[in-house]
């Protein structure tokens, strides 16, 4: 019982954070990208725990957002590909880093359980939280409709829009086919 409770409370926790994290990467990424001080994150659902200007958490670990203000510009495709790929690689990177204690707690016979859970707990929510968030995929009733892999998916084909209809501009011959250079 009390095993089960840990790993209920700790799962909390580690999902909030990851949670957090994630939604802190586009934040960072945006900040640099757009130098704009203009972004706020709202985290899970339900009873608001925290508010401050720039965060709101919530009691119910769901879904999470991160808000950009008036200087993001959807046609800054590198860039916004950049902070829409942060958020999931805040979880990419969090979930790699927990490999090397998974190694030590299979090799090691001195780990408490409380270690153990937080380690395997944060490895699996982040691995699980990148994987969910790069997938391509819309929602309704969510703060946020696209996943980050939609969204990444979207500015591809846009680039590729752009960068075809720029190829048709420039391979067109400006002189007619029926006069040529003499």
């Amino acid at each position: 019982m009390f095993n089960t409770l840990m790993i209920v409370v700790i799962s909390y926790f580690v999902y909030q954070i990851s949670q957090l994290l994630h939604e802190m990467g586009h934040a960072i990424a945006y900040r640099l990208a757009y130098q704009s001080k203009k972004w706020r994150i709202e985290i899970g659902r339900g009873k608001q725990i925290l508010k401050t200007k720039r965060f709101k958490i919530h009691l119910i670990p769901a879904d999470g957002a991160c808000y950009l203000d008036d200087d993001y510009e959807e046609w800054y495709y590198k860039k916004n590909f950049i902070v829409f790929l942060a958020g999931p690689l805040v979880n990419i990177i969090l979930f790699i880093c927990m490999i090397p204690f998974i190694y030590d707690i299979n090799h090691s016979a001195d780990v408490g359980s409380f270690y153990r859970n937080i380690v395997f707990i944060t490895f699996y929510i982040n691995f699980w939280k990148a994987l969910i968030s790069l997938l391509p995929k819309e929602y309704e009733n969510m703060k946020v409709n696209q996943t980050d892999g939609l969204k990444l998916l979207n500015i591809i084909k846009a680039m590729k829009k752009k960068r075809k209809s720029n190829t048709i501009k420039h391979t067109k011959n400006p002189l007619p086919s029926d006069k040529g250079l003499l």
